[in-house]
């Protein structure tokens, strides 16, 4: 029984799934450094957005289904099948002779480091009561905020002192690790070892989240909003929903039960996941494009950079955990958390040219120490409300959740950045430069891009680039305030989503955590509109 399992044996366990989440997080993180360097190999710059998206694309169709896998065959099978997936995508990536190799490789990471992260809380959950998991999934939730820091600047050293192909190599031996670990701690706990696997559900899941992803991720970039691929692309996920809906109805155990909509908590808390995953994006992404672009920081420093905010999302996730374990509530720490994180933004959001680390730096500390709660709580509370036969369900919908507010995010604040910037880049002056240079310094893709700059810079003849320079210098320098301007626009909207989540997760319902594994909850709630 799990509740006999020794301590020493519950410590190996959460030690195997801890580098699980370390392996998972890093790698999405870890490869952005080396981005550069990867396409002047590989020569694949038009490619580039789907070394990113390949993964995020597996991850998010993977989740749902590998969860549920994991309640049929058992937790143990399922974090070896997707540790070893994500190692054979970790080796294919690092061998790339092509664009096309790495992408198809970047997915079959992504498969394995989606199944990763959900197991990380589901196993946790399969061994601790509600009212006790609550202080270990903090510490696994503060390895996501480590990794996701550390990513950058392990990505930017190994780049520079080895070859960008290390940087998937060295989940090498990070995931046999994690492998040994599992093989002597591990349980095999299942439950569902009846159930079968709802193979029209999945192929449905596909279907409707691969385009709904597509189209947020090329929303605002690749095409406008309102281009019949975008439009296209979102009527498709539309269609597929329905079609999952129709399927899931008549399917005798789906993969994504329909029940769980019915849950006013499964509702609220997703909603809430998906708005703080958005809103975390602002932080994550953009402060080092500050640093590095207004501020003049070199781009492997970005692990430094983000270190405040690391060390306030690591704080605030273990803190949270501990008080959450010891009092059995939840809901004055999630409303401290999300206000927390609301005024960590609203700091961020006056940021200009004259702003300092120091003041940056606190923006960060504050922003983490409220984002930090969020990563452990919002499974705890759907699990709490759940019985233990739908855990693996049901955590697997969060992080399914939380990939898609990562998408939405990233497509959403990057389209402010660019909109806000490309304005305010036209409104200025470019008195000594001619049209065609004129123009390609109004793109934010070229100002914000040093080679784009320079290839643009190398059609201008070399006995004008010398009387031009100047006017350029000029340009630029004063363009560092059109990019702050920008940066705080999107974090004025990051702050609306946070404020946001705030209102929502008050309407969640607090119930005071289990203190067993059992009994399975009351009947589900009417779901909330």
């Amino acid at each position: 029984m799990l509740h006999e399992l020794s301590r020493g044996t519950k410590i190996g366990i959460l030690v195997s799934v801890m580098v699980g989440m370390f392996l998972a997080a890093l790698d999405q993180t870890i490869v952005g450094t080396a981005m550069p360097k990867i396409v002047a190999e590989l020569q694949g710059l038009s490619e580039i957005t789907w070394v990113v998206s390949a993964y995020l694309l597996a991850q998010a169709v993977s989740v749902p289904i590998t969860s549920k896998l994991s309640d049929i065959f058992g937790r143990r099978t399922m974090f070896f099948f997707n540790v070893i997936v994500f190692l054979i995508g970790s080796i294919l990536s690092g061998a790339s002779p092509n664009m096309g190799w790495l992408i198809a490789s970047r997915a079959i990471q992504g498969i394995g480091g989606g199944g990763l992260a959900a197991a990380a809380f589901t196993i946790i959950a399969d061994i601790f009561p509600p009212r006790e998991r609550g202080k270990w999934t903090g510490l696994v939730a503060g390895m996501f905020g480590l990794a996701s820091v550390i990513g950058p600047t392990l990505g930017g050293y190994i780049t520079d002192h080895l070859s960008w192909r290390w940087v998937f190599y060295v989940n090498l031996p990070v995931g046999l690790i994690a492998l040994a670990i599992a093989a002597v701690a591990l349980p095999n706990i299942k439950r569902d070892s009846r159930g079968r696997i709802d193979w029209l559900g999945s192929i449905s899941i596909a279907g409707a989240v691969i385009p709904l992803l597509l189209g947020l991720i090329w929303g605002g970039s690749k095409y406008s909003w309102s281009s019949p691929t975008i439009l296209g692309l979102f009527a498709a996920a539309a269609v597929m929903t329905a079609v999952l809906i129709a399927v899931e109805r008549r399917a005798q155990d789906p993969v994504l039960p329909l029940r769980l909509f019915k849950h006013r908590i499964f509702n609220l808390v997703n909603l809430i996941i998906i708005l703080s995953s958005a809103a975390m994006f602002g932080g994550i992404l953009y402060i080092p494009v500050f640093f590095q672009m207004v501020l003049g920081q070199s781009a492997t420093s970005s692990g430094l950079i983000l270190l405040p905010l690391m060390v306030g999302i690591v704080f605030g996730s273990i803190v949270s955990g501990q008080i959450v374990s010891r009092t059995g509530k939840y809901r004055i720490i999630g409303l401290i958390g999300f206000a927390t994180s609301t005024l960590g933004l609203l700091l961020l959001s006056h940021i200009t040219t004259a702003s300092t680390a120091g003041q940056v730096s606190l923006g960060m500390v504050i922003l983490g120490l409220g984002l930090g709660p969020s990563l452990p709580l919002m499974p705890l509370i759907i699990q709490n409300a759940f019985g233990p036969e739908d855990t693996g369900v049901v955590t697997g919908a969060t992080q399914f959740f939380r990939t898609i507010g990562g998408a939405l995010g990233a497509s959403v604040l990057g389209t402010v950045f660019n909109n806000q910037l490309t304005t305010s880049l036209k409104a200025l002056p470019t008195a000594g430069l001619p049209d065609q240079l004129s123009t390609a310094l109004h793109d934010p893709n070229i100002i914000t891009s040093q080679t784009a700059l320079n290839q643009v810079l190398a059609h201008i003849p070399h006995n004008v680039l010398p009387l031009v320079q100047p006017s350029i210098t000029a340009y630029l320098d004063l363009s560092k305030g059109s990019i702050a301007y920008a940066i705080s626009i999107v974090f004025t909207v990051s702050m609306a989503l946070a404020a946001i989540a705030l209102v929502v997760f008050y309407l969640v319902e607090e119930r005071e955590l289990r203190t067993s594994h059992g009994p399975t909850p009351a009947p589900a709630e009417p779901a909330v509109v």
